[in-house]
């Protein structure tokens, strides 16, 4: 199982925002699967591999806990 952040933007002026967490099963293709569960008619879809990101601050975690 592969993970991936999803940001999206219907137009340039839009900064991307995060449209939330996309699990793909092994054999699957991320773009095939991301475009079914969020829909196409985006400017730009991205899927960011999680185990690329690098959190400074990530969601649902205590400072504390980040420093």
């Amino acid at each position: 199982m592969r993970r991936y952040l999803v940001l999206a933007r219907r137009q340039y002026v839009d900064a991307l925002s995060s449209q939330g967490l996309l699990e793909v099963a092994d054999g699957q293709d991320p773009a095939a699967v991301a475009r079914d569960r969020f829909g196409s008619d985006w400017l730009e879809l991205v899927l960011a591999p999680v185990t690329a990101v690098h959190w400074v601050v990530q969601p649902g975690a205590s400072i504390e806990a980040t420093a």
